[in-house]
């Protein structure tokens, strides 16, 4: 007899975004450890690096912690800028950040060095060992994300991803450094692949304050969008006997539709509100992250 895999519970999700928190609060501690040991423009880049990521995971948990909570359904929209106000706050230590490896990279550039201390081994062990953490973290929350379709767990499935790789490419970075240490060119190996590490923090940054603003601002609803939302009432048209205005707009990725309708007068409650339903079902289930309120009227919507 089989059985069907079930749901992600709330707890589950909970449970694995707090392994991520304590294991990226454990891997900052042994990257600022390996760094102050040691002297590699790499650990610089990969202690402020590190950092960050363990930002973006904490505040993955405290999200999922209220979603848990079940408080979430309270102030939806002003926790939504919240979020994004947040976002930009953690855009914006990026960006300190990036400034800090770059101008060490550059330091070395000009003055370049061989790589030495015992953080440099430090390192090298720890890149090996939370390879395999973030590895393992990346398809448990593959699992939960699809079980549950939760986008906080699908962000994770690709931040642990992309942690992963960025230890394998400190891991090659600094094994480069001492494997080639016999030659001259090797000492720019460091600072280059700082500024690597620098520019995967820049494209980052950029994603959030793009997605950020546009989150903070309120919009109209692009032209097919709204051609959407007037086909679906035309696919209703027996139903009601007439269309007296459709508001929409956009808050970041949510969007918010308010139609007024008018019905026959001798048409039932009952009818009236199920055919309410259907229209409402039918574009919130077509139109993604959507939020439709249909409103009776018997005279066109104050503008």
């Amino acid at each position: 007899m089989s059985h069907g895999v079930s749901a992600g519970t709330p707890g589950d999700k909970e449970r694995s975004a707090l392994t991520g928190v304590v294991a990226g609060l454990v891997d900052t501690g042994v990257t600022l450890g390996a760094m102050l040991a040691a002297h590699s423009s790499v650990l610089v880049a990969d202690v402020l690096k590190t950092f960050l990521e363990f930002v973006a995971v904490l505040l993955a948990w405290l999200a999922i912690r209220r979603i848990n909570s079940g408080r979430a359904y309270n102030y939806n929209y002003g926790l939504g800028k919240l979020e994004n106000l947040s976002s930009l706050f953690v855009g914006v230590i990026m960006v300190l950040c990036l400034l800090v490896i770059v101008v060490n990279a550059t330091r070395n550039l000009l003055h370049p060095s061989h790589i030495s201390g015992v953080g440099v081994w430090i390192s090298l062990v720890s890149q090996v060992v939370y390879a395999g953490i973030n590895g393992g973290l990346m398809v448990k929350n593959q699992r939960l994300a699809r079980q549950s379709e939760s986008p906080i767990l699908t962000a994770q499935v690709g931040l642990f991803r992309a942690k992963m790789l960025a230890n394998l490419f400190i891991l090659g970075s600094l094994g480069s450094s001492l494997a080639l240490a016999r030659f001259g060119w090797a000492v720019y190996i460091d600072p280059v692949a700082s500024l690597l590490i620098g520019l995967s923090i820049l494209l980052a940054a950029i994603g959030i304050f793009s997605h950020s603003f546009r989150g903070l601002l309120d919009c109209t609803l692009e032209e097919t969008q709204q051609i959407f939302i007037l086909r679906q009432l035309a696919q209703h048209f027996e139903e009601y006997e007439g269309l007296h205005g459709i508001r929409s707009r956009r808050s970041g990725s949510r969007v918010y539709v308010e139609i007024f309708l008018e019905y026959a007068p001798d048409k039932k409650v009952a009818e009236v509100m199920a055919s309410i339903e259907r229209i409402r079902s039918d574009i919130e289930t077509q139109l993604p992250e959507s939020s439709v309120t249909i409103a009776l009227a018997d005279k066109p919507a104050p503008e």
